[in-house]
């Protein structure tokens, strides 16, 4: 009877860790919130979407001049489905502003130096992208280096709804998260929809 239950005791002792393993919580999506500063927005899109081109009247309109002194500002939100320890993908959505000087010129053709300065506008992008996300490996369980590459569209919103241009991308060759249980926070470097600099939270459920 003491041999049996020894055996026993040794079987649960062995079968512990594989019980408490299947036990565990199985982490299955990420929801990430963040934010941080962006330069020209989302590579070559924005570029070409602020060249205010009229030619219904025959006469080109120079684009506003952005203001020297403020930076994008960006506000990020991503979910996303954990295929593997390594893969995941899904969905994010950004919000960026940015400001610039109307320019306000004479009429007829007329080059940028005949032009002055005019209002200070406000300008409002959403991006809407597909997103996938690379881990290379977890260090110690707390430190996990990604990289990360989105692709979608871009909404611009001055006073209603102006435009909306593809594409709108993310590429970040390099970032990093620190891991906790269920709850991690992260810092990346980058160009497109998430800024060039950009760091937050994510939740893994």
């Amino acid at each position: 009877m003491k041999r049996l239950c020894l055996s026993l005791v040794a079987a649960f002792l062995l079968a512990a860790p594989a019980i408490a393993e299947d036990a565990k919580k199985q982490e299955r999506f990420a929801i990430d919130v963040g934010g941080g500063f962006a330069t020209y927005s989302s590579l070559i899109a924005l570029s070409i979407d602020m060249q205010n081109w009229d030619s219904s009247d025959g006469v080109d309109e120079p684009a506003d001049e952005t203001h020297p002194e403020l930076n994008y500002v960006v506000g990020s939100l991503g979910a996303r489905y954990i295929f593997t320890p390594n893969i995941e993908a899904g969905v994010a959505a950004s919000y960026e502003y940015y400001s610039s000087f109307a320019q306000n010129c004479p009429e007829g053709k007329v080059s940028d130096s005949e032009c002055s300065r005019g209002d200070f506008l406000d300008h409002h992008l959403v991006h809407i992208a597909l997103e996938g996300k690379f881990n290379w490996f977890t260090l110690f369980d707390i430190l996990r280096p990604y990289s990360r590459i989105g692709i979608g569209t871009m909404l611009e919103f001055d006073s209603g709804l102006e435009s909306v241009s593809l594409p709108s991308v993310q590429l970040t060759p390099v970032g990093l998260e620190f891991l906790f249980p269920y709850v991690s926070v992260y810092a990346e470097l980058g160009a497109g929809y998430r800024g060039f600099m950009s760091g937050g939270i994510a939740f893994r459920i």
